[in-house]
């Protein structure tokens, strides 16, 4: 039986500096067959000049944006031009190792997800001598209530069957599609880790996220109650995409994370995530202390005046 054909996603916009490395990383796997599909989202900077370069690849499907879409909308264009059976999500700017596909594809088994580990690098792709399991308690399983406060899956780390995909669009607004694909995933059979380092994952001051732990800065009362929103938004999603037996929890987790917006401080949620702490907690290497004043943080009342 021929192995079947893996798509990997390549969502590009102004990433001149990294991109080659990361296309070639990606053409030099050893799985075979392997489709590379490319969207670039309007860049404006020499993005289009390198991706040219591998129009006449057999292996590369490359489009072109004519106006800026963002990043999800792009994406889920991309994913919908491809073809292959399971599918792997690249970020510009990384470098995999070249049985990163294949390790991937061997582990998956009956799992709708696997995601591996990555070794962070700095922009010139030495070692940082931190990897992701480093950060986060990596997790095999199907539990999604710890995935409210921390991610533990990374989109570039993942491996995906295209059932999952299906099921998983369109993604919701304000959601990065790794983290509702991943979440999509726990509530529909599980995720599952391998643990090896498959991809050097780039950290540098264009990156769009930051892995490290940053300083954290006060932020103004609007902010705060901005993000506050995006968090009930969140937790909205996960409440209505729940499976029945986590229904309950995230109900109580709603009902309560909207007292405040009412209150200065809402102890019943302190008294709730203290009594989940285990599970709220499962994707993260907090201490019982750290553990405890984030509880107390996460109850602090936001208030829109």
């Amino acid at each position: 039986m021929p192995a079947p054909l893996i798509s990997v996603i390549l969502c590009t916009y102004n990433g001149e500096r990294f991109i080659e490395e990361q296309i070639e990383s990606i053409l030099q796997q050893t799985y075979h067959p392997l489709e590379l599909v490319i969207s670039d989202d309007a860049s404006s900077d020499g993005t289009v000049a390198i991706l040219k370069k591998y129009e006449s690849n057999p292996a590369c499907r490359i489009f072109y944006q004519q106006k800026n879409l963002g990043l999800s909308e792009n994406f889920a264009f991309a994913a919908k031009q491809s073809k292959g059976s399971f599918l792997a999500f690249s970020d510009q700017d990384d470098i995999w190792l070249a049985d990163k596909v294949e390790s991937l594809y061997h582990a998956i088994g009956g799992h709708l997800l696997v995601y591996s580990d990555s070794l962070l690098v700095d922009e010139n792709g030495q070692s940082l001598h931190k990897q992701l399991s480093g950060i986060r308690k990596m997790y095999t399983g199907n539990d999604s209530r710890g995935y409210f406060l921390y991610s533990v899956v990374w989109g570039h780390g993942m491996l995906i069957k295209r059932a999952l995909l299906e099921q998983s669009l369109p993604i919701p607004a304000n959601v990065h599609h790794d983290v509702w694909i991943a979440y999509k995933a726990l509530t529909l059979g599980g995720i599952f880790y391998l643990d090896k380092v498959t991809t050097l994952y780039r950290q540098h001051v264009a990156s769009t996220s930051k892995t490290l732990p940053q300083k954290q800065e006060t932020r103004k009362h609007a902010i705060r109650y901005n993000d506050y929103q995006k968090q009930m938004q969140w937790l909205q999603l996960m409440k209505d995409h729940s499976p029945q037996t986590e229904r309950t929890f995230y109900n109580k987790l709603f009902e309560l994370y909207s007292l405040k917006e009412k209150k200065k401080y809402v102890p019943e949620l302190a008294a709730f995530m203290l009594k989940y702490r285990d599970i709220l907690f499962r994707f993260s290497k907090k201490n019982f202390f750290s553990q405890l004043v984030e509880i107390l943080k996460q109850s602090r009342g936001e208030r829109k005046d």
